[in-house]
C-alpha cells in the first residue's frame, strides 16, 4: 500500500474491493468500476486479463493510466505491447522518452534477431545508454553484447573480447583488435 492509500482509508478500501473482485473473477464489476474511473479496478482488471493470456486487452485497459504518466502502468503496458509484437507503439513510446518502452523494444528486437535495428536504437539513444546497458547485462545474449560493443560501450567491448578469447574465436578477435578495440588487443597479447 502506498503512503497516499494509508493516508486515505477510502482509497485503501477501494483498492481492497478491486483486489477482491479480481480474486473472485468478478470481471464485469471490475469493468464497470474501471469505466467509472476507479483506477484500482482498472489495474486489477488489466492484471486479471494478462494472467489469462489476454495481453492485448490488458494493454488497452491500462493504456489510459500509462498515458497519464503512471510509472507502473507504463511498465506493464510496455511489457504487454512487446508480448503482442506491437513494436510500432513501443517505438513511439520509446521515442517519447518512456524508458520502459525503450527497454522492452530493445528486448523485442533482440529476441527477433533484428540486430541492425537494435544497433540503430542504441545509437539513437546514447543519452539513455546507462539504462540500456543495464538491460544488456540482464539479457546475456552475445549478439546483443556485440551490438553494444560496436556502438562504443566499453564494458560490452571488454566482455565480448573475453568471450571471443575463451571460445577461441581469434578471427573476430583479430578483426576487432585491428579496428582499434583495446580489449581485443589485450586478449590477443595475453594469448
Amino acid at each position: 500500500m502506498t503512503d497516499s492509500a494509508a493516508a486515505d482509508p477510502g482509497d485503501a478500501a477501494q483498492w481492497w474491493q478491486a483486489y477482491c473482485l479480481a480474486e473472485n473473477d468478478e470481471v464485469d464489476e471490475l469493468r464497470r468500476r474501471a469505466d467509472r474511473g476507479d483506477n484500482h479496478a482498472r489495474r486489477q482488471l488489466a492484471c486479471w486479463l494478462a494472467e489469462r493470456s489476454r495481453a492485448q486487452e490488458a494493454a488497452a485497459v491500462i493504456r489510459p493510466l500509462a498515458d497519464a504518466g503512471e510509472d507502473i502502468a507504463q511498465l506493464w503496458l510496455a511489457r504487454w505491447l512487446a508480448h503482442c509484437d506491437q513494436a510500432g507503439e513501443l517505438r513511439q513510446r520509446a521515442d517519447a522518452g518512456n524508458d520502459h518502452a525503450l527497454a522492452e523494444l530493445a528486448g523485442w528486437l533482440a529476441a527477433q534477431h533484428r540486430f541492425d535495428e537494435l544497433h540503430e536504437l542504441i545509437s539513437a539513444n546514447q543519452g539513455r545508454a546507462a539504462q540500456l546497458a543495464s538491460w544488456r547485462t540482464r539479457l546475456g545474449y552475445i549478439d546483443v553484447t556485440r551490438v553494444f560493443a560496436d556502438v562504443g560501450d566499453d564494458d560490452a567491448s571488454r566482455q565480448l573480447a573475453r568471450w571471443l578469447a575463451r571460445r577461441g574465436q581469434t578471427d573476430e578477435l583479430r578483426q576487432r583488435a585491428n579496428a582499434g578495440d583495446r580489449h581485443a588487443q589485450q586478449q590477443l597479447a595475453d594469448r
